[in-house]
């Protein structure tokens, strides 16, 4: 690649990162603050405080023992990245998505069935598929979709701090939810689940030249599934709904779209690495908002310590 061309992608780059950098923060400024109508996290930083940072509801601590000071740190508000209530939802964010399936319906395991089985085809299409899109391969189209592609690594990072930081400075509570949400789906569909299945798996990508079907578990091939398209996909999936409007789910999915599209046109991956990550990522990003939207309009929240236990109810008035 010539000095010129390596310039032009450089500022193609910054220029995609500017753009969604401000989308986000559009979307913070834009954003309603009440999208979580009984939010009981919205309180002061404990659950004692002496006075309800909303006047139209009270909240009422029953403790049996213990002072203020001594309050468990799952009683303070949960849109804080650094508070320790933070990192327990996290917690439970985990437990929720591993049990998912003890609670599905019928309706639920044809979608997983459905699901496999279109990523079960797309693997026997694989080979065929990856040599279609070599073939279409240009340059302008490669520089294209890699500007894109970070958004499944480090682009990522800025658009979860970017919420965060809007959140605090235009004290919107669903941009920081948005961000805090972001985090914990990473962590459980790229993190786990799909480190997991790569490992496990052992899927030769196609730079091996070994073919689709080369599957070694536990060898270090990491193939299955894309970390990168997971990772879009749950950052698109948490924004998507938190943000229910048309051009953010066309907007979220396209660039989450793109990215998967990014690492097939590099080489990287089969058709059915980034189907499988696509899925993951929708799935775990759904799941944790939905939790933590249910956990978080909870009336009644445990208040659990070493010296005391009780509740926190809150009502509106």
């Amino acid at each position: 690649m010539t000095k010129t061309s390596r310039g032009r992608t450089h500022n193609m780059k910054g220029s995609v990162c500017a753009v969604i950098v401000g989308i986000t923060a559009c979307l913070s400024v834009r954003a309603e603050t009440n999208l979580l109508t009984l939010d009981v996290w919205n309180q002061p930083d404990s659950a004692t405080a002496s006075a309800p940072a909303n006047p139209s509801r009270f909240s009422l601590a029953v403790e049996t023992l213990g002072t203020p000071s001594e309050v468990s740190p799952l009683a303070a508000p949960v849109e804080d990245l650094f508070k320790k209530n933070y990192w327990y939802e996290v917690l439970l964010d985990v437990k929720e998505v591993f049990t998912a399936p003890i609670r599905w319906d019928t309706r639920d395991w044809l979608v997983l069935g459905g699901v496999a089985a279109g990523i079960g085809t797309m693997a026997v299409f694989d080979e065929d598929i990856e040599r279609s899109i070599r073939a279409h391969r240009s340059n302008t189209l490669t520089d294209i979709f890699d500007n894109v592609q970070p958004l499944g690594n480090e682009y990522a990072i800025g658009v979860i701090g970017t919420f965060y930081v809007a959140g605090e400075i235009f004290k919107d509570p669903r941009a920081k939810t948005t961000a805090l949400d972001s985090i914990s789906a990473s962590a459980i569909a790229s993190g786990l689940i799909t480190n997991s299945f790569k490992y496990v798996i052992g899927r030769g990508r196609p730079t091996d030249n070994h073919g689709a079907h080369d599957f070694r578990p536990f060898s270090g091939q990491d193939s299955f599934s894309s970390g990168h398209t997971t990772e879009a996909f749950a950052l698109a999936s948490v924004i998507s709904e938190h943000y229910s409007a048309p051009w953010v789910d066309c907007t979220s999915y396209g660039l989450a779209a793109a990215v998967a599209y990014a690492r097939l046109n590099n080489n990287r991956h089969w058709p059915s690495d980034v189907l499988a990550g696509a899925a993951i990522g929708t799935f775990v990003g759904k799941t944790v908002v939905h939790f933590n939207q249910n956990h978080r309009t909870m009336p009644l929240q445990p208040i659990v310590g070493p010296n005391m236990n009780g509740a926190e109810v809150s009502l509106p008035w």
